[in-house]
Protein backbone atom coordinates (compact mmCIF):
# COMPACT_ATOMS: atom_id res chain seq x y z
CA UNK A 1 0.00 0.00 0.00
CA UNK A 2 2.48 2.54 0.99
CA UNK A 3 4.49 2.15 -2.34
CA UNK A 4 1.22 2.47 -4.10
CA UNK A 5 0.35 5.76 -2.44
CA UNK A 6 4.25 7.14 -2.72
CA UNK A 7 3.41 7.07 -5.96
CA UNK A 8 0.70 8.98 -5.84
CA UNK A 9 1.96 11.41 -3.08
CA UNK A 10 5.73 12.02 -3.75
CA UNK A 11 6.24 13.62 -0.60
CA UNK A 12 5.28 10.96 1.40
CA UNK A 13 7.60 9.85 4.20
CA UNK A 14 7.41 7.07 7.00
CA UNK A 15 7.53 7.82 10.59
CA UNK A 16 8.14 5.52 13.36
CA UNK A 17 6.19 5.99 17.36
CA UNK A 18 9.16 7.86 18.71
CA UNK A 19 10.57 9.88 15.92
CA UNK A 20 9.54 13.86 15.92
CA UNK A 21 6.82 14.79 13.39
CA UNK A 22 6.24 17.89 11.42
CA UNK A 23 2.77 18.53 12.59
CA UNK A 24 3.01 21.71 10.25
CA UNK A 25 3.63 20.71 6.77
CA UNK A 26 2.63 17.28 6.98
CA UNK A 27 -0.66 15.35 7.83
CA UNK A 28 -0.30 11.90 9.82
CA UNK A 29 -2.05 8.53 9.11
CA UNK A 30 -1.40 5.05 10.34
CA UNK A 31 -2.45 1.73 7.98
CA UNK A 32 -3.81 -1.05 8.72
CA UNK A 33 -0.41 -2.37 9.45
CA UNK A 34 -0.03 0.00 12.30
CA UNK A 35 3.06 1.76 9.85
CA UNK A 36 2.89 5.73 10.24
CA UNK A 37 2.78 7.93 7.03
CA UNK A 38 3.33 11.25 6.42
CA UNK A 39 1.85 13.10 3.48
CA UNK A 40 2.39 17.03 2.52
CA UNK A 41 -0.32 19.35 3.06
CA UNK A 42 0.82 21.04 -0.07
CA UNK A 43 0.02 18.14 -2.01
CA UNK A 44 -3.29 17.24 -0.56
CA UNK A 45 -6.94 18.36 -1.47
CA UNK A 46 -9.55 18.58 0.76
CA UNK A 47 -11.14 15.74 -1.09
CA UNK A 48 -7.92 13.68 -1.26
CA UNK A 49 -7.22 14.05 2.52
CA UNK A 50 -11.22 12.71 2.71
CA UNK A 51 -10.42 10.22 0.45
CA UNK A 52 -7.87 8.60 2.27
CA UNK A 53 -9.18 8.72 5.98
CA UNK A 54 -11.30 6.45 4.17
CA UNK A 55 -8.93 3.57 4.44
CA UNK A 56 -6.07 5.51 6.78
CA UNK A 57 -6.59 6.27 9.90
CA UNK A 58 -5.39 9.95 10.99
CA UNK A 59 -2.59 10.07 13.39
CA UNK A 60 -2.35 12.27 16.38
CA UNK A 61 1.62 13.13 15.97
CA UNK A 62 1.57 15.42 19.04
CA UNK A 63 1.73 12.34 21.49
CA UNK A 64 4.07 12.66 24.08
CA UNK A 65 7.99 11.12 23.96
CA UNK A 66 8.27 7.09 24.30
CA UNK A 67 9.63 5.69 27.19
CA UNK A 68 12.56 3.14 26.58
CA UNK A 69 10.21 0.60 27.23
CA UNK A 70 7.14 1.72 25.41
CA UNK A 71 10.31 1.74 22.45
CA UNK A 72 10.49 -2.05 23.25
CA UNK A 73 7.09 -2.82 23.05
CA UNK A 74 6.49 -0.97 19.91
CA UNK A 75 10.07 -2.60 18.26
CA UNK A 76 7.93 -5.93 18.89
CA UNK A 77 4.45 -5.67 18.19
CA UNK A 78 5.00 -3.19 14.90
CA UNK A 79 8.10 -3.44 13.74
CA UNK A 80 8.57 -7.34 14.53
CA UNK A 81 12.27 -7.30 15.92
CA UNK A 82 14.03 -7.64 19.00
CA UNK A 83 11.53 -9.83 20.76
CA UNK A 84 14.68 -10.85 23.44
CA UNK A 85 13.84 -7.90 24.96
CA UNK A 86 11.00 -9.27 27.27
CA UNK A 87 12.15 -12.30 29.04
CA UNK A 88 10.70 -15.30 28.09
CA UNK A 89 8.38 -16.50 30.61
CA UNK A 90 7.52 -13.09 31.96
CA UNK A 91 3.85 -12.62 32.00
CA UNK A 92 1.69 -9.49 30.42
CA UNK A 93 -1.47 -8.66 29.07
CA UNK A 94 -2.97 -6.09 27.04
CA UNK A 95 -5.61 -3.46 27.91
CA UNK A 96 -7.18 -2.25 24.50
CA UNK A 97 -8.92 1.26 25.14
CA UNK A 98 -10.71 3.61 22.50
CA UNK A 99 -11.58 7.41 23.38
CA UNK A 100 -14.52 9.59 22.26
CA UNK A 101 -12.65 12.34 21.79
CA UNK A 102 -9.73 12.62 19.48
CA UNK A 103 -8.32 15.76 20.90
CA UNK A 104 -7.68 14.32 24.37
CA UNK A 105 -4.52 15.52 25.82
CA UNK A 106 -2.23 12.95 26.40
CA UNK A 107 0.67 13.99 27.93
CA UNK A 108 -2.33 14.54 30.78
CA UNK A 109 -3.97 10.92 29.79
CA UNK A 110 -0.52 9.49 30.56
CA UNK A 111 -0.20 11.02 33.73
CA UNK A 112 -3.63 10.32 35.25
CA UNK A 113 -3.01 6.40 34.33
CA UNK A 114 0.41 6.19 35.49
CA UNK A 115 -1.47 7.95 39.01
CA UNK A 116 -3.90 4.81 38.67
CA UNK A 117 -2.01 1.77 38.10
CA UNK A 118 1.11 0.33 40.57
CA UNK A 119 4.31 0.97 37.71
CA UNK A 120 4.46 2.88 35.04
CA UNK A 121 2.81 0.58 32.75
CA UNK A 122 3.87 1.05 28.91
CA UNK A 123 0.88 3.41 26.83
CA UNK A 124 1.21 2.99 23.07
CA UNK A 125 -1.46 5.06 20.66
CA UNK A 126 -2.25 3.92 17.56
CA UNK A 127 -4.11 6.97 16.76
CA UNK A 128 -5.56 10.07 18.39
CA UNK A 129 -8.72 7.99 19.92
CA UNK A 130 -7.13 4.03 20.38
CA UNK A 131 -4.23 2.05 22.17
CA UNK A 132 -2.76 0.27 24.15
CA UNK A 133 -1.67 -0.20 27.55
CA UNK A 134 0.23 -2.94 28.32
CA UNK A 135 0.61 -4.59 32.24
CA UNK A 136 3.39 -6.60 32.86
CA UNK A 137 3.70 -9.33 35.51
CA UNK A 138 0.86 -8.01 38.29
CA UNK A 139 -0.47 -11.19 39.18
CA UNK A 140 -0.43 -10.33 42.86
CA UNK A 141 -3.34 -9.61 44.98
CA UNK A 142 -2.35 -6.01 46.07
CA UNK A 143 -1.72 -5.47 42.08
CA UNK A 144 -5.59 -6.30 41.34
CA UNK A 145 -7.00 -3.73 38.97
CA UNK A 146 -10.24 -2.43 39.74
CA UNK A 147 -11.11 -1.34 35.93
CA UNK A 148 -14.53 0.44 36.52
CA UNK A 149 -12.71 2.59 38.74
CA UNK A 150 -9.96 2.98 36.60
CA UNK A 151 -13.33 4.27 33.92
CA UNK A 152 -14.94 6.43 36.66
CA UNK A 153 -11.61 8.44 37.25
CA UNK A 154 -11.04 8.82 33.37
CA UNK A 155 -14.48 9.66 32.40
CA UNK A 156 -14.73 12.54 35.75
CA UNK A 157 -11.19 14.00 34.80
CA UNK A 158 -11.70 14.04 30.73
CA UNK A 159 -15.34 14.54 30.52
CA UNK A 160 -15.43 11.97 27.47
CA UNK A 161 -16.52 8.34 27.43
CA UNK A 162 -13.55 5.10 27.52
CA UNK A 163 -13.86 1.61 26.36
CA UNK A 164 -11.55 -1.03 27.58
CA UNK A 165 -11.19 -4.93 26.64
CA UNK A 166 -9.09 -6.83 28.58
CA UNK A 167 -7.61 -9.64 27.53
CA UNK A 168 -5.66 -12.80 29.33
CA UNK A 169 -2.30 -12.97 30.70
CA UNK A 170 -0.12 -13.66 28.19
CA UNK A 171 4.08 -15.45 28.31
CA UNK A 172 4.67 -16.64 24.70
CA UNK A 173 6.40 -14.12 23.76
CA UNK A 174 6.86 -15.10 20.20
CA UNK A 175 2.83 -14.63 19.65
CA UNK A 176 2.95 -11.47 20.61
CA UNK A 177 2.00 -9.62 17.48
CA UNK A 178 -0.89 -12.25 16.80
CA UNK A 179 -1.80 -12.04 20.47
CA UNK A 180 -1.94 -8.00 20.02
CA UNK A 181 -4.33 -8.60 17.03
CA UNK A 182 -6.67 -11.02 18.42
CA UNK A 183 -6.93 -8.51 21.39
CA UNK A 184 -7.82 -5.53 19.36
CA UNK A 185 -9.96 -7.42 17.12
CA UNK A 186 -12.00 -9.00 20.06
CA UNK A 187 -12.71 -5.85 21.46
CA UNK A 188 -13.88 -4.66 17.58
CA UNK A 189 -16.54 -7.45 17.43
CA UNK A 190 -18.00 -7.74 20.99
CA UNK A 191 -18.14 -3.87 20.86
CA UNK A 192 -20.57 -4.45 17.99
CA UNK A 193 -22.87 -6.15 20.53
CA UNK A 194 -22.03 -4.90 24.21
CA UNK A 195 -21.43 -1.07 24.53
CA UNK A 196 -19.96 -1.93 28.45
CA UNK A 197 -17.19 0.35 29.09
CA UNK A 198 -14.98 -2.24 30.25
CA UNK A 199 -15.27 -5.51 29.04
CA UNK A 200 -12.65 -8.95 29.67
CA UNK A 201 -12.05 -11.87 27.68
CA UNK A 202 -14.28 -13.83 29.94
CA UNK A 203 -17.44 -12.04 29.27
CA UNK A 204 -15.98 -11.20 26.04
CA UNK A 205 -15.94 -15.34 25.15
CA UNK A 206 -20.23 -15.84 24.01
CA UNK A 207 -19.90 -12.29 21.61
CA UNK A 208 -16.77 -13.79 19.71
CA UNK A 209 -18.84 -16.90 18.95
CA UNK A 210 -21.15 -15.15 17.10
CA UNK A 211 -18.69 -14.28 14.28
CA UNK A 212 -16.77 -16.87 12.25
CA UNK A 213 -13.64 -17.54 14.24
CA UNK A 214 -10.11 -18.87 12.76
CA UNK A 215 -8.34 -21.55 14.15
CA UNK A 216 -5.63 -19.39 15.91
CA UNK A 217 -8.76 -17.26 17.92
CA UNK A 218 -10.05 -20.59 18.71
CA UNK A 219 -7.49 -21.51 20.55
CA UNK A 220 -6.23 -18.63 22.40
CA UNK A 221 -10.02 -18.51 23.62
CA UNK A 222 -9.53 -22.07 24.84
CA UNK A 223 -6.37 -21.73 26.32
CA UNK A 224 -6.80 -18.29 28.02
CA UNK A 225 -10.32 -19.70 29.59
CA UNK A 226 -9.26 -23.05 30.44
CA UNK A 227 -5.34 -22.29 31.37
CA UNK A 228 -3.42 -24.89 32.73
CA UNK A 229 -6.27 -27.56 32.81
CA UNK A 230 -7.05 -27.45 29.60
CA UNK A 231 -5.84 -31.10 29.44
CA UNK A 232 -7.18 -32.12 32.55
CA UNK A 233 -10.35 -34.33 31.13
CA UNK A 234 -11.30 -35.85 33.85
CA UNK A 235 -11.53 -31.86 35.79
CA UNK A 236 -12.81 -30.93 32.91
CA UNK A 237 -15.65 -33.69 32.33
CA UNK A 238 -16.36 -32.61 36.04
CA UNK A 239 -17.41 -29.49 34.98
CA UNK A 240 -19.07 -29.99 32.13
CA UNK A 241 -21.62 -32.45 34.17
CA UNK A 242 -21.86 -29.71 36.71
CA UNK A 243 -22.52 -26.72 34.39
CA UNK A 244 -25.35 -29.14 32.53
CA UNK A 245 -27.04 -29.95 36.00
CA UNK A 246 -27.72 -26.20 36.23
CA UNK A 247 -24.91 -26.19 38.72
CA UNK A 248 -26.39 -28.37 41.40
CA UNK A 249 -24.18 -29.50 43.05
CA UNK A 250 -26.08 -32.56 44.37
CA UNK A 251 -26.91 -33.71 41.08
CA UNK A 252 -23.89 -33.07 39.47
CA UNK A 253 -22.71 -35.45 41.67
CA UNK A 254 -25.65 -38.36 41.37
CA UNK A 255 -24.49 -37.76 37.70
CA UNK A 256 -20.87 -38.52 38.16
CA UNK A 257 -21.78 -40.97 40.84
CA UNK A 258 -19.28 -39.16 43.20
CA UNK A 259 -19.76 -37.83 46.64
CA UNK A 260 -21.23 -34.40 46.76
CA UNK A 261 -18.33 -33.49 48.60
CA UNK A 262 -15.82 -34.69 46.36
CA UNK A 263 -17.57 -32.81 43.67
CA UNK A 264 -17.61 -29.32 45.63
CA UNK A 265 -13.47 -29.93 45.58
CA UNK A 266 -12.93 -29.98 42.21
CA UNK A 267 -15.38 -27.70 41.01
CA UNK A 268 -13.53 -25.54 43.74
CA UNK A 269 -9.57 -26.54 42.44
CA UNK A 270 -11.12 -25.56 38.64
CA UNK A 271 -12.12 -22.11 40.06
CA UNK A 272 -8.74 -21.51 41.30
CA UNK A 273 -6.82 -22.85 38.53
CA UNK A 274 -8.84 -20.74 35.85
CA UNK A 275 -9.62 -17.91 37.99
CA UNK A 276 -13.05 -17.62 36.61
CA UNK A 277 -16.20 -19.12 38.99
CA UNK A 278 -18.42 -21.24 37.38
CA UNK A 279 -20.49 -20.56 40.32
CA UNK A 280 -21.49 -17.47 38.50
CA UNK A 281 -23.73 -17.16 35.40
CA UNK A 282 -21.11 -15.16 33.30
CA UNK A 283 -18.19 -17.75 34.24
CA UNK A 284 -20.45 -20.58 33.61
CA UNK A 285 -21.43 -19.29 30.39
CA UNK A 286 -18.10 -18.20 29.42
CA UNK A 287 -16.49 -21.73 30.47
CA UNK A 288 -19.15 -23.87 29.08
CA UNK A 289 -19.15 -22.59 25.64
CA UNK A 290 -15.27 -22.82 25.67
CA UNK A 291 -15.56 -26.58 26.34
CA UNK A 292 -17.91 -26.89 23.61
CA UNK A 293 -15.58 -25.03 21.21
CA UNK A 294 -12.93 -27.94 22.62
CA UNK A 295 -14.84 -30.64 22.38
CA UNK A 296 -16.05 -29.49 18.67
CA UNK A 297 -12.05 -29.72 17.79
CA UNK A 298 -11.92 -33.37 18.60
Amino acid sequence: MIKQLKAIFPSLIQSTYDMHMDTDSYCWFTTSENKIVGIAKNELSKTENMLLETFLTPYQANQPPVTKREKQWIDILFNNRNQNQIESQQTYRFVYFTLSDDNVDSIAFREAIHGLFFTKVPIIWENSHQGLIIEEDLNSEEDVITYDEIIEVLMSDFYMNVHLFISPYFSDINNVIQQYEWTKNSYTSVHQYNKKPVIDYVEAVPYLLLDPLTEESISIIINSVLKDTVDDEELLKTIRIFLESNSNATLAAKNLYMHRNSLQYRVDKFIERSGIDVKQFKGALSVYLTLTLKQKLK
